[in-house]
């Protein structure tokens, strides 16, 4: 089979499309998947230059070549010897956790609990761009948060960069939930978001979110600093001082500091380095999340999907072959949605 590999850590050139690999055989909880499209996300960009290798190389079975990516559409190829709920042929889609399973390749194996069967109203090229983006705010809300869609209808919510892949996701999810949606982004995607749902737009070039937005109940930070210094200031300033209030963020330490400390040293420090922050903004909740597949999660949003709530954002679509050029694109920032692999050769 062929797959775009990684024989060291580094920037777009290090990645390579080789073939002659060999196609993984499903283990009895797996499915092997002939991947159609994947997508490229902000993580991958991250992990091929050596983000999360004291976790990730602990649980890859060969350091390198690496094949990377998390979410996928495709068809079933191979069932294992425990599932009876899918056959050979069957439209699937889903997103990857499993660190030997990246899905920039021809075949992939994925573990039964991070696959489930295609929207029908999306062909592979666009249901490639929602599992990863959907999941990680699943994650967010529900698992680390914890709230509830009763808890969310009629809050305030701020999304701190909506243009992205995972804020035009997100907010169409807070606007089906009955949110008040305010968002930054740049000119030229003012329009998108608010297509999208969101009834605050802040161009971030102009003006500071921070002296325009007052009493909200959620913040969510896509970017966090690696755009914004001092991010969870600015967002805390914004939300109602209250035990209700929620800062969430996706760009948080944890990882770093194990990269850069060791998993036994760097897991408390970073964990120290949280509670300062929940102690500084009290009583407002602070929460780092970090993504988890959800079976459950998957299938509501081909619920959301196949009855039109969650519409897929297509920025631009590669051919494989061009995966150093997809990595460049995805890392200017600048992406109307997301950017696709497509895996026809």
């Amino acid at each position: 089979m062929y797959g775009i590999t990684l024989r060291e850590y580094g920037d777009e050139t290090k990645l390579k499309l080789e073939d002659g690999l060999t196609v993984p055989e499903p283990k009895p909880n797996q499915i092997l998947v002939k991947v159609s499209a994947s997508s490229v996300n902000p993580l991958d960009l991250m992990k091929r230059e050596g983000y999360g290798k004291s976790i990730f190389e602990r649980q890859r079975k060969n350091i390198f070549p690496w094949i990377i990516g998390c979410d996928f559409s495709g068809t079933v190829a191979e069932i294992g010897t425990n599932i009876n709920k899918f056959k050979t042929g069957d439209e699937v889609w889903g997103c990857s956790s499993n660190a030997n399973s990246g899905t920039h390749a021809e075949f992939v194996c994925i573990d039964v609990d991070e696959i489930t069967h295609k929207p029908s109203r999306l062909d592979h090229l666009q249901a490639a761009s929602l599992p990863y983006v959907a999941q990680t705010t699943w994650s967010a809300i529900i698992r680390w948060a914890g709230l509830r869609p009763q808890d969310l209808n009629g809050k305030k919510v701020f999304i701190q960069g909506g243009a992205g892949g995972v804020g035009c996701f997100s907010i169409q999810l807070f606007k089906s939930m009955g949110c008040e949606i305010a968002t930054t982004c740049s000119e030229k995607n003012m329009e998108l978001v608010k297509s999208l749902g969101a009834d605050h737009v802040i161009d971030y070039n102009i003006s500071n979110f921070e002296e325009v937005l007052v009493d909200y109940d959620i913040a969510y930070d896509l970017l966090g600093d690696h755009v914004s210094d001092h991010a969870i200031e600015k967002c805390c300033s914004i939300l109602k001082k209250t035990e209700d209030s929620h800062y969430i963020t996706l760009t948080h330490p944890l990882v770093s500091t194990m990269d850069t400390k060791g998993i036994l040293l760097g897991a408390p420090h970073a964990l120290y380095i949280r509670q300062m922050q929940k102690r500084k903004f009290r009583p407002i909740n602070i929460h780092w999340s970090i993504y988890r597949p959800s079976l459950s999660g998957l299938k509501q949003l081909t619920d959301l999907v196949q009855n039109g709530t969650i519409k897929p954002i297509i920025d631009s679509v590669f051919k494989i072959e061009d995966i150093g050029q997809a990595h460049r694109k995805a890392a200017t920032g600048h992406v109307s949605g997301k950017v696709i692999i497509e895996h026809q050769r």
